[in-house]
């Protein structure tokens, strides 16, 4: 097996993303020979075993490059680490086989209660809601090539799939349930998704003890009308649940607007059993504090805290345009990941540019933004 291109993912993971697009992974643009294949014209196992997919598995084993992992491979070449070596690699061993698969399936919808800032719209209801009501103009297009979301653009919109595609979409997971290991759910936020509730109900108890339940979370909520997450929990083999959360108090509260923050973490400390971590999206706005951040959460809840998400695109918001990277690059040197964005070029009219969207939100939210971010400032001059 030549491991110099070899990647896990299409060997163990379905995923498909809120256009209804299947691809190889979340980083990954679409591969040209399988972009025929969305959730709505073919089936999730259909796609997954096509010939298609088993030359782009053979290909790899091979040492051949894939169209559409660029995204890793130019990490790779300029000698940074890639999703691809990090955490793909440790999430699953290596196999020249199909086995037991992970869905990571946005077949349920973009419903969100939040609008967090750096939040692509088409994964939000909310933050297209309140985007289209402030007037802000978020059609920019980013030139940068490294994005994940195979280049999203801010002004995309989701393609759901209807209810009878979504029904035969179930229907054709419940008949190949025995190749499934784990089962992934985002949004949106999933626990509030009614789609996601149904795909659960409907596995058969004897089968759902066999499989392993996440949901990447806000966890703003841990009931919807009937459901309990607790109840997932007691039917599957396991269910753990990845919190978002970007910094705390009052920063949290506008990085993830509107969040409640004490209901929060109330229900982190309901939940604290069924937590995996926190996922803490690195953007302009918290990278002063990530020490903090950590220390936060693991002193009052003994939540661990793991910084590998970068906001890459828009690239205005992204870390990589403050000053003194120099002081931030020794002081974060453990954190692979945000190393690899600090060490990008400053753009001094990307810098004006995000901080100027962050004062029209704010303006919108009726929120001073400086009270909150006053560091912030200086970034500008």
């Amino acid at each position: 097996m030549a491991e110099n291109k070899y990647c896990t993912y299409p060997f163990h993971e379905i995923y498909s993303d809120n256009s209804s697009r299947y691809r190889l992974c979340c980083f990954a643009k679409q591969n040209k020979t399988i972009e025929k294949y969305d959730a709505i014209n073919t089936l999730p196992f259909d796609y997954f075993m096509s010939d298609e997919m088993e030359q782009i598995r053979q290909d790899m084993m091979e040492g051949k490059r894939i169209q559409g992992c660029e995204y890793c491979y130019k990490l790779e070449d300029a000698g940074k680490l890639s999703p691809r070596l990090t955490k793909y690699k440790e999430k699953f061993q290596q196999t020249a086989h199909v086995n037991k698969i992970d869905l990571k399936l946005r077949i349920g919808g973009s419903h969100c209660n939040l609008g967090c800032y750096m939040c692509m719209p088409v994964n939000s209801s909310f933050r297209r809601k309140e985007l289209k009501e402030s007037g802000i103009d978020a059609t920019w297009k980013d030139t940068e090539e490294l994005v994940p979301g195979i280049g999203y653009s801010w002004d995309d919109n989701p393609r759901n799939v209807s209810t009878r595609r979504f029904d035969e979409i179930v229907d054709n997971i419940i008949d190949n349930i025995d190749k499934v290991g784990n089962i992934k759910f985002i949004g949106g936020e999933p626990i509030i998704i009614p789609r996601m509730w149904d795909i659960i109900d409907k596995i058969p108890d004897d089968k759902a003890k066999n499989i392993n339940i996440s949901f990447q979370t806000n966890i703003t909520n841990l009931y919807y009308k009937n459901h309990s997450v607790f109840d997932i929990r007691d039917k599957f083999k396991s269910l753990s649940m990845n919190v978002s959360a970007d910094h705390y108090g009052e920063r949290l509260s506008w990085i993830r607007y509107p969040i409640d923050v004490k209901q929060f973490e109330q229900n982190l400390i309901d939940a604290k059993d069924l937590i995996s971590g926190i996922a803490c999206t690195v953007s302009l706005l918290n990278i002063y504090d990530l020490f903090e951040i950590r220390d936060y959460y693991k002193n009052k809840f003994n939540i661990d805290v793991n910084f590998d998400n970068i906001v890459l695109n828009p690239s205005m918001l992204s870390c990589k345009n403050i000053k003194n990277k120099d002081e931030f690059i020794e002081k974060y040197k453990d954190f692979k990941m945000v190393i690899n964005e600090l060490s990008k070029d400053r753009d001094d009219a990307e810098i004006k540019q995000g901080i100027d969207y962050c004062l029209n939100l704010s303006k919108y939210r009726k929120i001073d933004f400086w009270k909150i971010f006053p560091h912030v400032a200086n970034e500008s001059i």
